[in-house]
């Protein structure tokens, strides 16, 4: 299963495409940074992967599972305000063949990164903080 975390913030670009931006909408490098040093100082294993086509993407380990991370933001156009927006993390659970033919490992809105990371944008002031399916 794959959760979403939505929030917003003003807090990283979503106006500059880089210059080594795969296209426009490639945001969420300095976000990146920033949630896996936090991350980290939530004893949580993490980092950064690369760019992708939407954003970029993580591992995470934590408490024994493996997790696919990835982050993407999109501004509201706010003429005063160009950096606001919504940004998407989206995690995945790894799992083993096992446990996938066991049906038994699946992500949830309880797993402890869940809650780790909620509470992380939240105590950072991000708004509209939501945990989707």
């Amino acid at each position: 299963m794959i959760l979403h975390i939505t929030c917003k913030t003003d807090q990283f670009n979503l106006s500059v495409v880089g210059a080594d931006f795969i296209n426009d909408r490639c945001f969420g490098q300095d976000f990146s940074n920033w949630l896996v040093s936090r991350l980290r100082s939530a004893g949580i294993t993490a980092d950064v992967l690369c760019m992708e086509d939407f954003g970029w993407t993580h591992t995470a380990q934590y408490q024994g599972a493996s997790y696919f991370i990835g982050v993407g933001g999109e501004s509201d156009m706010l003429p005063d305000r160009l950096n606001f927006g919504t940004w998407n993390i989206v995690v995945e659970g790894r799992r083993t063949l096992m446990q996938r033919l066991r049906g038994i490992g699946k992500l949830s809105a309880t797993d402890p990164i869940i809650s780790t990371i909620t509470h992380i944008v939240t105590e950072a002031g991000f708004s509209d903080v939501a945990v989707e399916p």
